[in-house]
C-alpha cells in the first residue's frame, strides 16, 4: 500500500509542474522554385496567417515575419508552459518571429525557417508578478514551419 500511495504522489506532483516546451529544430530543404518565387510564396502565406512581413535582405530572398498576439492569440502557432486557462496566460503577450531565407541555386533554391517566441505579460507590469520578457515559456509548435514547407515543397 505505501508503494501505491508514493506512486500516486510523484504521478500528482509531477502533473502539477508545468515543463517547458521544447522549440522545433530549424526548417531546411531544397525547393524546385527560384529564391524570388519561394520568397513571394513565404510572404504570401506569412501574409494570410496575420504575420507582419518585411524584407531583411537587398536582395529580396529573405524576410522576417512577425505575429503578435495577446492572451491565447498566437494559440494555433504556440505552445506554453503555463496553461490555457491560467491566470498567466490571461495576462500573456506573445510575439512569433520567423526568420525565412532562399538561398538561390542552379535548381531551385535552398530554404531555410528558423522561429522564435517572445512571451511577456504586460498585465503584470508593476506589480510583484512581474517577470521580464522571454524566449523560454512559449515556442513556436511547427504549424507556421509546416505551412510553410508544404508550399514550398
Amino acid at each position: 500500500m505505501k508503494r501505491f500511495t508514493w506512486v500516486v504522489a510523484v504521478e500528482l506532483v509531477s502533473g502539477c509542474v508545468s515543463t517547458k516546451p521544447t522549440a522545433p529544430a530549424p526548417v531546411s530543404f531544397h525547393s524546385s522554385r527560384s529564391a524570388k518565387e519561394a520568397t513571394q510564396a513565404a510572404a504570401v502565406t506569412l501574409t494570410g496567417a496575420g504575420f507582419r512581413v518585411e524584407q531583411a535582405d537587398t536582395i529580396g530572398n529573405a524576410l522576417t515575419a512577425n505575429r503578435t498576439a495577446t492572451h491565447n492569440g498566437n494559440q494555433q502557432y504556440v505552445v506554453c508552459a503555463l496553461p490555457k486557462g491560467s491566470d498567466a496566460a490571461a495576462n500573456r503577450q506573445t510575439i512569433l518571429a520567423v526568420s525565412f531565407r532562399a538561398v538561390p541555386k542552379p535548381t531551385g533554391s535552398d530554404i531555410s525557417i528558423n522561429s522564435q517566441v517572445t512571451t511577456s505579460y504586460p498585465g503584470y507590469e508593476g506589480t510583484a508578478m512581474q517577470v521580464p520578457a522571454n524566449a523560454s515559456e512559449c515556442v513556436s509548435n511547427g504549424t507556421i514551419e509546416q505551412q510553410l514547407t508544404n508550399v514550398l515543397r
